[in-house]
């Protein structure tokens, strides 16, 4: 009897000890509210301290949780979805899991009802249809952000709809010199030394 996945969630890790036990424990917490049948695939992408130790210390806690090994450094996310089984691929680093997951859940549900392939929310995670963004994800490589503005390009490339989100972006500080230049408002003080 073969175990159907909805969701599969993919955790690169390296060297993230501190991080990554806790993290996985959220993920398993956070999906078994959620009620959709799931595994955790924790990819080691080289990882040189007791991250390992931590994840067996896991495995009574969390059955669902896989240990598998990527490549090297940067191709976690490609070598997780290969191995993955879900409908819904979740990418996700151990160090965003330890904060709000709240997000998860509206875009995990988006893409089982098909009204996008991706969702990529910059500074916290890919969801994706596993199948449909295979593809994309085949050789991806790199990490954390950079990872998601890769996919982002590759699944526009290859027709997929795709939902981008910069949740809790802080706009850019304005560049220091900016304000020598700048008009003055009328009555602001001068802060030139006369």
């Amino acid at each position: 009897m073969s175990v159907r996945y909805e969701v599969s969630v993919v955790v690169p890790f390296a060297d993230d000890e501190d991080a990554i036990g806790t993290a996985i424990q959220r993920l398993a917490d956070h999906l078994r509210l959620l009620g959709h049948p799931f595994e955790i695939l924790a990819v080691d992408e080289d990882s040189g301290d007791n991250s390992h130790a931590v994840l067996a210390l896991l495995r009574a806690q969390v059955p669902e949780l896989r240990v598998v090994h990527a490549p090297g450094r940067g191709r976690g996310a490609d070598a997780g979805a290969a191995r993955a089984q879900g409908r819904v691929l979740w990418i996700i680093d151990p160090d965003v899991a330890l904060g709000s997951l709240a997000l998860a859940a509206p875009a995990i549900e988006q893409i089982i009802a098909g009204a996008t392939d991706a969702i990529v929310v910059h500074g916290h995670f890919i969801v994706a249809n596993r199948v449909r963004a295979l593809p994309a994800l085949t050789g991806l490589r790199g990490s954390r952000d950079a990872r998601r503005r890769r996919l982002a390009r590759r699944m526009a490339a290859h027709g997929l709809r795709l939902d981008v989100q910069l949740i809790g972006a802080a706009p850019l500080p304005r560049p220091r010199l900016f304000g020598l230049f700048a008009p003055r408002r009328a009555g602001a003080p001068s802060t030139r030394a006369g």
